[in-house]
């Protein structure tokens, strides 16, 4: 890998302020220094330079929950009828037959509108394992999680759950609904005892919650009797967060808890006390009717990113669309610094939330170089705003440990 001096008007480093006239000495893939253009082009001579000119350079987009593998379902998912009726639509519709040329085509796509989004790094959940090579092609930085259920008791452990530099296999047991508390606690005994992370769904919508306290719920009514499974005994808990917590999921472990919608105030302030990443998906809990991230009650939580959960539950996978929402959605309610945490949530919130902040998230010494460059035709005072403005035309760059793997002329 070649050494390279890379600048541009402004540098959004996110784990410090913006840099006017900036730039970033990369060697060997990793981020050596930062700062002014005058200092690092003082510093280091005889360096290759590439000088981006007028736009914003700043970490690659963290997009940290999605399922690429059911974008080939859909045009079988209506835009309606709350959280049960939709699941049932995904479990018939996974059930028509379809190629695993299919899947992976579908697969192939939404890589694609990822990196043209800026995304570098995803956080995908697996549940066919026909993902896994496309990415593996894609010159993405990948957390693939093993999307698991209890059918999977007797060899899911046999997984090798592979780790490199840019790829990494997780467990995911899928929900509190769909798996039993025997099975959840065997999957946090491997993690602990390989000091593997994992993720869960968790406290995404009403029905779950129902399913948790004991009381009728969709699930047992509806989703049980349709794939042939059978109730099983658990404690009942005020919450899907207390649910877990009994059960010790969140001891001594590192844990990526998506969507996180139906959360108290008190159950947020206790997130703290333990390695949790959360994160959240508004788009995806807008299109299924089930609420949304109690924002405000997470505010200061570092460990925090976004995703745009699947094609099942979302309109694109486009995370500058992401971004636009959670800041019209949010803005008001979170005050002066609303852009600046809007973007925070795609960088190093993200990156937190994946437990991958050591090596990703922000622009600093010691760090892989991932990313992107933008050349925003809507242009504020507030750079931070300028990145939320802008859209897939105005990505130039994206780049994965120094290397480019999508340009567009500048």
């Amino acid at each position: 890998m070649e050494r390279f001096i890379i600048s541009s008007e402004t540098v959004l480093p996110i784990s410090s302020p913006p840099i006017i006239k900036g730039s970033v000495f990369v060697d060997k893939g990793k981020i050596e220094d930062v700062g002014s253009t005058e200092e690092l082009l003082r510093k280091y001579r005889d360096i290759k330079r590439i000088d981006l000119g007028r736009g914003i350079l700043l970490p690659g987009f963290i997009n940290a929950h999605v399922h690429l593998e059911l974008g080939c379902i859909t045009k079988k998912i209506k835009r309606s009828g709350g959280f049960g009726l939709w699941l049932g639509q995904v479990i018939k519709a996974l059930r028509e037959e379809r190629t695993e040329e299919e899947i992976e085509a579908s697969v192939r796509d939404g890589i694609n509108e990822l990196i043209e989004s800026g995304v570098t790094t995803v956080g995908e959940i697996s549940s066919f394992g026909l993902d896994r090579y496309p990415l593996k092609e894609s010159g993405l930085r990948i957390v693939l999680f093993v999307e698991l259920f209890d059918r999977h008791k007797d060899f899911w452990n046999l997984f090798g759950f592979e780790k490199n530099e840019v790829f990494e296999e997780r467990p995911f047991p899928h929900a509190p609904y769909s798996c039993s508390p025997e099975f959840l606690k065997t999957v946090i005994d491997f993690s602990r005892k390989n000091h593997i992370p994992i993720g869960i769904h968790l406290a995404e919508s009403r029905e779950e919650v129902k399913f948790i306290r004991g009381e009728k719920n969709v699930f047992e009514a509806k989703i049980f009797p349709m794939v042939g499974r059978e109730v099983f005994q658990r404690s009942k808990a005020p919450s899907p967060f207390g649910y877990l917590k009994a059960l010790g999921f969140f001891n001594e472990t590192k844990v990526t808890a998506v969507h996180m919608v139906h959360i108290s105030k008190e159950e947020a302030s206790e997130i703290p006390d333990y390695s949790i990443g959360v994160v959240m998906c508004p788009r995806s809990n807008l299109f299924l009717g089930v609420g949304l991230p109690p924002v405000l009650q997470y505010r200061g939580y570092e460990r925090i990113g976004i995703g745009t959960d699947g094609l099942s539950s979302n309109l694109n996978l486009n995370i500058f669309e992401e971004l636009r929402s959670f800041y019209l959605l949010f803005s008001k309610r979170l005050g002066q610094r609303a852009s600046f945490l809007t973007v925070y949530l795609a960088t190093l919130g993200g990156a937190r939330a994946l437990f991958l902040e050591d090596r990703i998230g922000s622009i600093e010494k010691g760090k892989e170089a991932d990313l992107i460059f933008l050349k925003p035709r809507h242009t504020f005072s507030d750079p931070y705003l300028s990145v939320i403005s802008s859209c897939k035309e105005d990505l130039k760059l994206v780049m994965v440990r120094g290397r480019e793997i999508h340009s567009k002329p500048r």
